[in-house]
């Protein structure tokens, strides 16, 4: 049985390590649940779910580096990495077949589904899949994990407000980069840009008790908004790449998502906004 909360939040009242340690273990957590649903039943949620656990855990990493050994993350970096790939191929594949349920190509798409997860199974126990919570609590467990250095060591044990705000900055900095007019981004633009909003929303997730209120639910609720937009063009375009057409107009969520893209820039970064007001 999966999680019934997948998510979990920094508190005021916590250090940045022991932040990180609790975003780690309750993401690796929902990870593991995942695998052993995936394993053991057919159907998409599983994958869903194990593919955005890792995807957390990854933001984590990113969120946190500052106060993490460089060697250790990006070696758990690279083990989630390879896990979150092995099961790309039956995400897309789970993507298609449901995109298709009730016509011609269903029999088909659902096949190859099914035969993608059984090729993901047998991956995912040569690569022992079911150590990787394991490996990373046991590492956790202990003080290797933490960066060395007397600027490392104040804001790992500085209130996690702090390191929040520097992480906000530069994700929120990686997301402008992108450019202003989503209607003048390329396909794989808006696709880079869709992986930072991911992470700009992981991130916001991640601290959302340090910086509750109005602002922070709107910013969350356009932001949501403007990524299943851009989750729709990336639908699209996979279908077609794949040489599954459908009839679905591209331009709705695209004018949408310029929209959204748009009132997004105008609600950030709230969170410096309110740290002055503070």
């Amino acid at each position: 049985m999966l999680a019934a909360n997948d998510h979990v939040t920094a508190l005021p009242d916590q250090t940045a390590a022991a932040a990180f340690v609790a975003v780690a273990d309750k993401f690796t957590e929902t990870f593991h649940l995942s695998l052993l649903a995936l394993m053991a039943e057919d159907g998409p949620e599983p994958v869903h779910k194990a593919r955005v656990a890792l995807r957390r855990y990854r933001a984590a990493l990113i969120a946190f580096e500052p106060i993490l050994d460089e060697d250790l993350a990006e070696t758990m970096q690279n083990r989630a990495r390879a896990l979150f790939r092995l099961l790309g191929t039956v995400r897309d594949a789970d993507v298609l077949a449901l995109r298709f349920a009730g016509t011609e190509r269903a029999a088909k798409l659902g096949a190859e589904a099914a035969q993608q997860r059984h090729k993901a199974r047998k991956h995912l126990k040569r690569k022992k899949a079911e150590a990787f919570r394991p490996w990373v609590m046991r590492r956790l467990a202990g003080k290797a994990w933490r960066k060395t250095g007397k600027k490392a060591k104040a804001l790992r044990e500085a209130p996690v407000q702090v390191l929040a705000a520097i992480g906000m900055d530069r994700i929120w900095t990686d997301c402008l980069s992108n450019g202003p007019d989503l209607r003048v981004i390329s396909l794989r633009g808006q696709h880079e840009l869709r992986k930072d909003l991911k992470m700009l929303r992981y991130m916001t997730e991640f601290f959302a008790d340090l910086w509750p209120g109005e602002a922070q639910e709107r910013f969350l609720e356009t932001l949501r908004t403007l990524q299943d937009d851009l989750g729709e063009i990336t639908d699209n375009a996979l279908a077609k790449s794949l040489g599954h057409p459908d009839k679905a107009d591209i331009s709705s969520p695209q004018e949408h998502a310029a929209l959204a893209w748009k009132a997004l820039q105008g609600q950030g970064p709230w969170w410096n906004l309110l740290d002055r007001e503070g």
